[in-house]
């Protein structure tokens, strides 16, 4: 269990973006592209989520949270413009969009893996995490 902390964020983000490319829709590959290159709004708002929970688990944590929670929301919106951007050159019959989703797909993994870290720090420093080996 010790990858845990990243294997549900993964989980989540699949489950979320299975519903959407399945539920009440047929699957085709431009509706799977399309589900793909929104892909990282789901991702950065994964990460939204994890800097609300830093800053609300302590009131130690308010400052820093409320940092990385701007910094979030700024990443959040440079990722929908470039996700919109990306769509448009997709339509447009452009190959672009692959350039595209791969600097989104950066980003919005770069935010989330932050936002993880904050968490994963802030838990370790409660429970005084060591990397020692322990004795048996």
């Amino acid at each position: 269990m010790e990858h845990l902390n990243l294997i549900l964020p993964c989980i989540l983000v699949v489950i979320a973006f299975l519903l959407k490319l399945v539920v009440d829709r047929s699957v085709e590959a431009s509706n799977t592209i399309q589900a793909i290159i929104e892909l990282p709004v789901d991702i950065i708002f994964l990460a939204l989520t994890f800097a609300v929970a830093y800053t609300l688990t302590k009131t130690e944590n308010q400052a820093d949270g409320l940092f990385y929670g701007f910094v979030g929301i700024a990443f959040a919106i440079v990722i929908v413009l470039i996700w919109k951007k990306a769509q448009t050159l997709l339509l447009k019959g452009s190959y672009w969009w692959i350039l595209l989703l791969f600097i989104n797909l950066g980003i919005s993994v770069f935010a989330v893996k932050k936002s993880i870290d904050l968490v994963i720090k802030d838990e370790c420093q409660q429970v005084e995490c060591t990397n020692e080996v322990k004795p048996e």
